[in-house]
């Protein structure tokens, strides 16, 4: 079941302990408006794949409205066309930062608005996550953790290649975040596993 705006900012005030700021809701209507037209693999909205990368962040607490504001469009510079300055602006250069940080994509902004992405090499971009802040972590191993609990419309191949990519890249991450991040991705890496085997 989907959860609705109000069930999700009730439960963010419940573990937050005091009112999100006005920033928490943009940063929930913009990815939800910039993620409009994609859907999932498995035909859902795009944004819930967002709302639960911050479901996961509030479950394995402490977390901040500034990882929950991440969490939420933490694909938006990688899966869209995103007017220059505009997430700066907004809200502020860290969050911007990170957000640059954890897409895949490198943007180069040009002249009227037009926007040019070129992809980043895997082992540079996971080399600097590690590196990186704790919220930076914790956000890709949430967002990691709901794709891999919501790999099963994937063919075999592409299933079993991203728990090779976890294993390689990933679980190092947890292992240097947190132990709860790292049990749980370990053990959706062997779920899959042991399903293709079957």
């Amino acid at each position: 079941m989907e959860m609705g705006r109000d069930m999700f900012f009730e439960r963010v005030e419940d573990e937050l302990g005091f009112e999100s700021p006005d920033w928490l809701l943009w940063a929930y209507s913009l990815a939800k408006y910039f993620h409009r037209p994609q859907t999932r693999d498995n035909g859902q909205r795009y944004f819930e794949h967002c709302r639960e990368v911050s479901l996961i962040l509030l479950d394995l607490g402490p977390t901040t409205s500034e990882e929950l504001a991440v969490a939420l469009l933490h694909d938006i510079y990688e899966d869209q066309f995103v007017p220059a300055g505009m997430i700066e602006k907004l809200f502020g250069w860290e969050i911007d930062d990170a957000l640059r940080v954890l897409s895949k994509e490198k943007m180069t902004y040009r002249k009227r608005g037009l926007i040019e992405k070129r992809k980043v090499d895997l082992e540079n971009y996971f080399r600097q996550i590690i590196s990186d802040t704790l919220l930076i972590r914790r956000v890709k191993l949430a967002d990691r953790l709901h794709n891999l609990r919501s790999i099963d419309v994937q063919p075999k191949e592409r299933k079993l290649k991203k728990v090779r990519e976890t294993r390689k890249y990933i679980l190092p991450i947890a292992a240097t975040t947190d132990a709860r991040f790292y049990r749980l991705i370990d053990d959706e890496c062997n779920r899959i596993e042991n399903d293709q085997a079957a």
